[in-house]
């Protein structure tokens, strides 16, 4: 007669089944009633099998795609906003030349991640520093990905 059981690793996750003559015990061990593959990655709680979680999808697009969800208004805002004034304040002239290296990075990367946390405070940023419209930032970052902004 043949045992089954499935091996779970410290998580609770099955890394493996096997079929032994003899029934398995231990803490990582869960006798099973079949050599069900199926069981691999599943999670089990002390009573049941759970599948894993599905992967929380990609939010890519290409950095024109970025700029592109503002409006023409943010885009000119933003131009405005990198301008160096050598007369201004020096806080005036470090916040210009923050915001264009932030906008120099999005250039230069092959693509932006929406759900990066850089991206999204940067676009908070913008917001914050009135750039844009308050609420636009959520708005901006919400947006999935449309089949036209993909890398």
């Amino acid at each position: 007669m043949s045992h089954y059981a499935a091996q779970l690793d410290a998580a609770g996750v099955c890394i493996a089944i096997t079929e032994t003559p003899e029934a398995q015990a231990g803490a990582n061990i869960v006798a099973i009633d079949a050599y069900d593959t199926s069981l691999l990655g599943q999670t089990w709680d002390g009573a049941a099998w759970h599948a894993p979680a599905a992967p929380a999808p990609v939010r890519h697009i290409t950095p024109r795609a970025l700029r592109m969800r503002f409006t023409s208004a943010e885009r000119v805002a933003i131009e405005i906003g990198m301008l160096d004034d050598p007369t201004a304040a020096m806080a005036l002239r470090q916040q210009a030349a923050a915001l264009r290296a932030y906008m120099g990075d999005l250039a230069a990367a092959q693509y932006i991640d929406l759900d990066d946390p850089a991206t999204v405070a940067g676009v908070q940023a913008l917001e914050a520093a009135g750039l844009i419209a308050t609420g636009r930032a959520a708005a901006i970052l919400a947006q999935d990905p449309q089949p036209a902004e993909l890398p």
